[in-house]
């Protein structure tokens, strides 16, 4: 699967949130949903995060940054605005 396959499924809902995010991540991005106080939604896929252990879950700092244009008004429109940005962009 491709990250173009995955937006053309989104856009055609035959999957949901969920799966994107797995199929996403099954192909070697690290998606992250982030949201804001005014109740805007961002999809990441580039973030920085302290080292966590393997071996159990362990407490650790991430930090994003997030242009403004990725901040939507649904969960949904972040996915499509993030899945867009980064196939136009390579």
């Amino acid at each position: 699967m491709t990250k173009e396959q995955i937006l053309t499924d989104v856009l055609a809902k035959t999957i949901t949130f969920e799966q994107a995010f797995e199929n996403l991540e099954s192909i070697g991005f690290c998606p992250n949903l982030l949201n804001d106080d005014s109740g805007r939604w961002a999809v990441m896929f580039d973030g920085f995060q302290s080292m966590a252990g393997f071996e159990k879950s362990e407490d650790v700092t991430t930090t994003f940054f997030v242009e403004a244009k990725y901040w939507q008004p649904s969960i949904y429109d972040a996915l499509v605005y993030a899945l867009n940005e980064t196939c136009t962009n390579d």
